[in-house]
């Protein structure tokens, strides 16, 4: 591999690896498999450095390997003969952990406003909590979440009005959720 192709893909890791790392976690998987699903997928593209150059949107081609690569790893240590991807990407639990330290409230506050938006969290599905994820806090447009998800993206659309209109129930907690997702997108 050249030089270039080395530097590149370097890049890449550095800027996109905790985003992985962190979505890795929010599919319940642990600290250590979720590196090696990283390393696995950086490693893929250092053997082939032709991949980097045909994908369009190299951060949906991240998400969706390392998915991928999770689901893989999931299906080996459950070693289920036939078990459908679909089938183990509906039985993946997702959860966003919520810090709210930005926030300018008293201690205690604090501790309160983080369990109400957790519950909050709480009362969605996983599926729920993950199309809110990777629509907020990933940006990626229903197409690319229901490619990640392995839904249609009618039922993508759905299942995130689903999820806002639940969120919707307890207002005062909802902006603060919204805030905490798009807190980034804005100061990124």
């Amino acid at each position: 591999m050249g030089e270039q192709a080395d530097r590149q893909i370097d890049t890449l890791y550095r800027v996109y690896s905790n985003d992985l790392f962190m979505y890795a976690l929010g599919l319940g998987f642990d600290r250590e498999t979720a590196m090696d699903a990283i390393h696995d997928v950086f490693y893929k593209l250092c053997l082939d450095e032709n991949i980097v150059k045909g994908v369009t949107n190299i951060r949906f081609y991240l998400l969706r390997s390392l998915k991928n690569r999770l689901l893989d790893i999931n299906k080996l240590k459950r070693e289920i003969p036939g078990l459908s991807i679909g089938t183990i990407a509906e039985e993946i639990p997702f959860s966003i952990h919520v810090n709210v330290e930005d926030l300018m409230i008293e201690n205690e506050e604090r501790e309160k406003i983080r369990l109400q938006v957790e519950k909050l969290l709480e009362s969605l599905t996983d599926r729920q909590r993950e199309v809110i994820y990777l629509r907020f806090t990933q940006d990626c447009d229903y197409e690319e979440i229901a490619l990640l998800m392995h839904i249609s993206v009618p039922s993508c659309r759905k299942l995130f009005h689903k999820a806002i209109t639940s969120l919707k129930k307890n207002p005062p907690y909802f902006s603060i959720l919204l805030f905490f997702l798009l807190r980034d997108a804005f100061f990124a």
